[in-house]
Order: structure tokens, then C-alpha cells, then sequence
């Protein structure tokens, strides 16, 4: 069991239960899980004194951080305001039973190497506070390995949902856009580790360019997915495994695009039934909140 200072007792029902975690979660959570981590910077943070994980969002979000609080029944939540916005922290800090449950989540299902360095951190720091309390054998084997990304799980999902996705998407019927076109659909990716997205356009056998770019002072890497055989290809994968943040609303929106692009050949759009396409469109914008539409 867990005693006040969030240690832990040996030969109880509790601890036999740290390592069964894997068993009671469901794989396709595990996946998304790990997925939405990966696609978020310091998760696993560490300093002298504790090690702490910790995701946050913005309030709009929030069901997000309540279905995995729920899901995994252990963490805690609270609010914080940050400027003029609103954003929720789901945190676990120095209980060393949820902190157990967390490795045998992610031990050997990473993707990404630049998250799997800042776990082995992580899980090393536990390693020597267990090892204090004489409670080392709780741990699991340190599992020195990355996972390939494929589209037969809920990984990318997580990722996608996790907003280091852009599912971008823009019509125009009184003008063309800059490429000459009334149609522009693109899906972005990016991330702060370059090869995260070299196996993302493996998968997705896509011609695009990794390109570097620069974000708060960071480098960061970002992939443009454009060609139309690519974008139905996410289309499919999302509609099979569905989103779980509000990002839904926007693929609603990004599918439709998507569906007359498919129609139409991208050369022709003379011939579009633009008076159709609008009347299809408007009909859509009356479902969802202006606000949303917006920021696609």
C-alpha cells in the first residue's frame, strides 16, 4: 500500500497491481497515450529533489485531461490561469505507486527517441528512490528501445490530438489563392525531433520535404503533407480511429474539403459547381461553432 509520504509497502494487493497496469488498460488507450506524451514537451520533468509528469491544456481541451485521469484512475487535476487563458494540469509528483504505473505504461512503447532519452531520465531518478526505500525490485527492466510508427494502432491518434497536427483547410469562391487555386488542403506536422517525422512520411510514402524551422527560440521540424492520394490515406486512418479532442471538428471540416477535392480534378476548377459547394458548405458551418472554423 501507499503511505502518507506516497511511498510504498512490499507483498501488498496494491503493488501486485503496478505491474498488472498493462493488463487492466485497454492496448488502444495505451496507444493514444502514448502517442498524445510524445506529441507534448516536458512531460517527464526531473530536478534534484522530485520527479514529476505533468500534461497541459488549454480549457477546451479539457475533456481530454479527464479522460485519461478517468482512464487511468490516479493523477490529479487543477486549474491554472496563464496570462488571460485558462489551461488544465493533470500531475503526478513523488507517489511512487502511480509513478510505477506510469513506467510499465510507456516502458518499451515509445516512437520517438528524443522522448524515450527524457524517460530514461525519469525512470533512472525512480530507480534511486526506490532504491532508498529498498523497494528496487518494484521496478521493471529498463527497456532500450523505439517502436516503429505504423497506421495499425491508435499511436498517431494520440499524436494528432495531442495538436502537433494541422489539419489545414481553406476554400475561396470569390478568389483564388496564391497557387491559382479556390481549393487549399494541406495536413502539417511537426515536431521538435526530426526523425519522429522522417517515419510519419515513411508511412505515409510522401515525396514532401522535412523542412527546419524556428518556434520560441527552438528548432523545430515540420512536414507538409499535400498530394491527395497522402491526405485520403489520413483521412481513412481517422475516420477508422476517431479523434478524441476537439480537433474532430475541424477533420469534419477538412473531410468535406477533402471529398470535392477528390471529385474534381485539382486542374479543373473552372468547372467546379461552386454555387453546390457552397449551399454544401454553408449547410456544414451551421453545425459547428464559428470559432472553430476559424482556427482550421
Amino acid at each position: 500500500m501507499v503511505n502518507q509520504q506516497g511511498t510504498l509497502k512490499k507483498d501488498t494487493s496494491e503493488t501486485i497491481r503496478i505491474t498488472n497496469c498493462n493488463k487492466i488498460l485497454n492496448k488502444a488507450f495505451i496507444n493514444w497515450f502514448t502517442g498524445y506524451i510524445e506529441g507534448n514537451e516536458n512531460v517527464f520533468i526531473v530536478n534534484r529533489r522530485y520527479l514529476r509528469f505533468e500534461l497541459n491544456v488549454s480549457i477546451k481541451n479539457e475533456s481530454i485531461i479527464y479522460l485519461i485521469k478517468n482512464t487511468l484512475k490516479f493523477g490529479n487535476i487543477r486549474k491554472l490561469r496563464f496570462l488571460d487563458t485558462i489551461i488544465l494540469e493533470f500531475s503526478i509528483q513523488d507517489n511512487y505507486y502511480d509513478l510505477l504505473k506510469l513506467i510499465n505504461i510507456f516502458n518499451g512503447n515509445l516512437r520517438c527517441k528524443y522522448k524515450e532519452q527524457q524517460f530514461k531520465m525519469f525512470y533512472n531518478k525512480l530507480k534511486i528512490k526506490l532504491k532508498k526505500l529498498n523497494l528496487l525490485e518494484l521496478l521493471p527492466v529498463y527497456i532500450e528501445k523505439t517502436k516503429l510508427i505504423n497506421l495499425s494502432n491508435s499511436w498517431l491518434l494520440g499524436y494528432i490530438d495531442s495538436g502537433r497536427v494541422l489539419l489545414s483547410a481553406r476554400w475561396h469562391k470569390s478568389k483564388l489563392l496564391k497557387d491559382g487555386k479556390n481549393l487549399y488542403l494541406s495536413c502539417i506536422f511537426w515536431h521538435l525531433n526530426k526523425e519522429l517525422l522522417q517515419q510519419i512520411k515513411e508511412i505515409f510514402e510522401s515525396n514532401s520535404q522535412i523542412e527546419e524551422k524556428t518556434k520560441w527560440n527552438l528548432p523545430f521540424y515540420k512536414l507538409t503533407i499535400l498530394k491527395k492520394n497522402e491526405k485520403n490515406k489520413i483521412m481513412n486512418y481517422l475516420l477508422k480511429y476517431k479523434l478524441k479532442s476537439k480537433k474532430i471538428n475541424r477533420f469534419k471540416y477538412w473531410k468535406i474539403l477533402l471529398n470535392i477535392e477528390n471529385k474534381y480534378l485539382e486542374t479543373d476548377s473552372q468547372n467546379l459547381d461552386l454555387e453546390k459547394i457552397e449551399k454544401i458548405l454553408k449547410k456544414f458551418n451551421s453545425t459547428i461553432n464559428e470559432d472553430e472554423l476559424s482556427k482550421i
